[in-house]
């Protein structure tokens, strides 16, 4: 094996998705299924990502569930990465999320009343 690689490797990864999220769930004192019913997410599909390790919710499901757990914007980049998304700067709905994050707008009714308001859902 290439010694270079692997210590790349080694000093380069980061938390999967879910030791992320269940270590934010942790820290947030709150039970999963507080976080889950908070956030809109069915128990079942919570389940899956308990269960399987290397299961990852659609972005939107991540975005609610930063919400649900009043992360910081550091930290809501931080877990959409370890899902291999990110937020843009370049469309309305990535940016109403970041506007709420940093406004520390938690209430997901309000959340995705703007985001309906401005028509980045239906």
């Amino acid at each position: 094996m290439n010694e270079s690689l692997n210590k790349f490797l080694s000093q380069n990864k980061t938390k999967s998705f879910r030791e992320l999220l269940f270590s934010f769930i942790d820290k947030s004192g709150l039970k999963d299924s507080d976080v889950y019913r908070k956030a809109g997410i069915d128990r079942r599909l919570f389940s899956k990502v308990r269960c399987n390790e290397n299961y990852v919710l659609c972005k939107e499901n991540i975005l609610k569930l930063c919400v649900s757990l009043r992360l910081n914007l550091d930290d809501t980049s931080k877990l959409l990465e370890s899902a291999g998304y990110s937020l843009s700067t370049t469309n309305n709905y990535d940016l109403i999320l970041r506007y709420c994050i940093i406004n520390k707008i938690y209430d997901i009714d309000t959340v995705w009343g703007y985001l309906f308001d401005y028509g980045t859902i239906k």
